[in-house]
């Protein structure tokens, strides 16, 4: 009946991982639950209800601002909200979520307007901003910890349990597919913050989409693995570059699968996507003067 919450600590008795309808896919996501404190609430309504049922939830603690993770939200009417200052405006209007994924005007506003629709999606009230290396003591043991983890958007945060080692990475989901196609986004800042998490003494990481790994060793050998994904698109954008000085432009990248492989039911809105993440190695390009801008194009250096 309650198969989706599983505890995570022998220790401590008030982490739980919740797992998402349709095991986290899209528009859903897993969340986890430190004592009162909720992160992230795109598991579904219909599990929402139940959980908080069974647990006060009396904090919610958004990583990001995607509907994925901030869908059924409503229901949680007495809970206190906090999010990083730089994704609060998305939060509290999701109107701004139709520029933010560069789809105005474009046959996926309806779409997705229809889906916001039928997630019930409504504004939030931000109660209180959360910021880096902020830690929240919750109970009389657990101590949670803000990590500022830019890229995915640009208030994207992920959270660690001191005593436990138990952190929860949001959307540096360990998948196979690392996403920043909107326009909040950061490669650089992304790349970044997949380093510092690196570097952490995690003992179990839950991700929005991947769920639970367990053990150092394993951690990090997922970790590597999706930096290699962000390397090998770098590598494969760069091939396109011709060797004479002949400038290429940002839309002669349509229709190329470069970071979708193969296009889905969600084409439309892949193809806008994937024009965003391509510009963001553009951007990281530039600043390490891999390319230069020409003209409307861009060369190799």
């Amino acid at each position: 009946m309650n198969d989706f919450i599983q505890p995570l600590s022998d220790e401590y008795n008030d982490i739980y991982f919740i797992q998402g309808e349709l095991n986290a896919r899209y528009p859903y996501s897993h969340s986890l639950l430190v004592g009162d404190y909720l992160i992230d609430t795109g598991i579904s309504s219909k599990r929402l209800r139940k959980l908080k049922k069974l647990f006060p939830i009396n904090h919610v603690n958004f990583t990001h601002w995607h509907e994925d993770h901030t869908n059924s939200s409503y229901l949680l009417k007495g809970a206190k909200f906090h999010c990083h200052l730089k994704d609060k405006p998305p939060i509290e209007d999701i109107e701004l979520m139709i520029p933010y994924y560069n789809i105005a005007c474009t046959p996926i506003e309806n779409d997705f307007r229809k889906l916001i629709e039928v997630l019930r999606m409504k504004n939030v009230k931000i109660d209180d901003l959360i910021e880096d290396n902020q830690v929240i003591d919750i109970g009389d043991e657990l101590k949670l910890q803000i990590i500022y983890t830019p890229g995915h958007t640009a208030g994207h945060c992920s959270f660690y349990e001191l005593r436990t080692k138990v952190a929860f990475l949001g959307d540096i989901d360990l998948s196979k597919y690392p996403y920043y196609g909107n326009i909040d986004a950061s490669l650089i800042e992304f790349e970044n913050s997949i380093a510092r998490i690196k570097d952490l003494d995690i003992n179990i990481v839950v991700t929005g989409h991947r769920g639970i790994i367990e053990g150092r060793s394993k951690i990090r050998e997922e970790i590597e693995k999706y930096e290699s994904i962000l390397q090998d698109r770098d590598e494969r954008i760069l091939s396109y570059f011709p060797e004479r000085s002949r400038p290429i432009k940002l839309i002669d990248f349509k229709y190329k699968n470069i970071i979708y492989r193969k296009y889905t039911a969600f084409k439309d809105f892949e193809l806008i996507a994937e024009l965003l993440m391509i510009e963001k190695h553009f951007e990281k390009f530039q600043k390490y003067d891999i390319i230069s801008k020409k003209k409307d194009g861009y060369i190799l250096n």
